[in-house]
This record gives structure tokens, sequence and C-alpha cells, in this order.
């Protein structure tokens, strides 16, 4: 964005072009700062940008930000991280430690704190921060695509890559929400009205997959050739829960 407005201002300006040219790079980027202003109030552009391995916060102070506007988006990140972690924390799942019957030396002898003392060691300085200081820490990388740097770094990061990709996958534009919307149109005509929500997006999904070439031949063959489900012929069959789950 600060990139097109920069351009747009550049051009605007240049009296090599025709003044409607200029006259319509300025209305660009009129419109371009109205829509530009509103990310002032999105805490998802701040928190994005931080969680992309290539800006991270350097990006922020490249453009010269205000410290209070970059410890903001900083405070934002933190925030929403801290609350995942939390939730995270109450899902994992509690191992019990392995118990052993009591011997006979061990009830009449207590075992010493002190002997296991040289097998301490002191712990790893990755250990001593979490995982959002640990990232923060680390170089910009150019990362081409990070959705996939994420699922690379998921073992160094379990919760900060959950986080980054709930943000980091939602869609920079309306265009292709629009492109459902449309599809679910034609999907539902006037004389098909009678298709539930859940047909419906199954439907739709599988449209989807086939166009990304999720779908194989061999599994539409497959269907295809089952038998047809006996019963009413309206009447919806219950589909199992996670069956539109994406495994990552």
């Amino acid at each position: 964005m600060d990139h097109i407005d920069k351009v747009l201002t550049t051009l605007a300006h240049n009296t090599a072009y025709d003044p409607a040219i200029r006259s319509s790079l300025a209305l660009g980027k009129k419109t371009l700062d109205r829509y530009y202003s509103l990310t002032d109030s999105s805490e998802v552009y701040r928190i994005a940008m931080v969680l992309h391995p290539r800006y991270k916060l350097q990006y922020f102070k490249n453009l010269k930000w205000k410290p209070r506007w970059i410890e903001t988006a900083m405070t934002l990140v933190r925030d929403e991280y801290e609350r995942r972690k939390g939730e995270f924390d109450d899902d994992a799942p509690v191992e019990k430690p392995p118990t052993s019957e009591p011997t006979q030396q061990s009830s009449s002898k207590r075992p010493n704190v002190f002997d296991n003392l040289p097998t301490l060691s002191a712990p790893a300085p990755s250990e001593l921060r979490d995982e959002l200081d640990r990232y923060l820490s680390t170089d910009v990388e150019n990362v081409k695509n990070v959705l996939l740097w994420w699922r690379e770094h998921k073992a160094m990061y379990p919760v900060l890559s959950r986080m980054a990709l709930d943000y980091l996958t939602i869609p920079a534009t309306s265009v292709d929400v629009e492109r459902v919307f449309s599809r679910g149109r034609l999907l539902l005509s006037h004389v098909r009205s009678r298709l539930s929500a859940q047909t419906t997006r199954a439907l739709l999904c599988l449209g989807s997959w086939s166009l990304l070439g999720l779908v194989k031949d061999t599994d539409v063959l497959a269907v295809s050739s089952m038998n047809d489900v006996e019963g009413d012929a309206d009447a919806e069959i219950a589909l199992d829960d996670g069956w539109d789950s994406i495994l990552l």
C-alpha cells in the first residue's frame, strides 16, 4: 500500500503526463488514501504484518512509524499471543509421570536430593524466552510462501504458527468472497431452492477443490459407481464432523 501510494503521488505530479491522466491518478490516490486510513482501526492489518517473517517490526521502522505506533502494534500482537497461549496450554494433554513400585531399598533409605545434582544442566537460551520474543529476535527472511514457512516452523513456534495461519490466511480482498456468493447464486437457482445449507456448502467446497486440482479422478469414478442411498430423496444425509476441515 505504501509503495502504491508513493508511485501514485509521483506520477500525479509528473508534468510529462496528460492533465487528464494526472487527474485520474490523483483521484485514484484519493480513493486509496480513504481505504488505507481504515487500516489504522484494524488490528488484523498490524498483527498480520508482524507475523510475516519478511517484515515483522522492521517494516514499520523502515517507513518511519512513530515509536508509539510501533509499540501499539507490538501490544496488539502480544495480547493476542498471550490469549492463544493460554488456550493452547489448556488444550495440551497433561502427561503423568511414570510410577514405579517401591523397592525394599527405597523404603529403607530415603533418596538424597544431591545425587542428581551433576546431571542438571543450565536451560538453553531458547527456553528462557517465549515464542514471540524468539521470533522477533531473528532477522527477517526473504520468504516467498509465508504459509509454507510457518508450516515448516510449527515445531519451533507451536502457538505462534497457529496464530499466524489464522491471520495470514485472511483474504486481502473481498474478490474471492464475492465470487463464492456468485457461485452460490448459480447453484441455488429458482427451481433448486430446497438444498440445505450443509449440502450447499458441500457442493461449493467440492467445486472449489476441483478447480484447485485437489479432487482425484479416481475418487470421482469411485463415487459415481456407488449405489444410490436408500430412503427419501429429499432427506439430508448427515456428514461426519470435520468433513470440511483442511489439515496442514
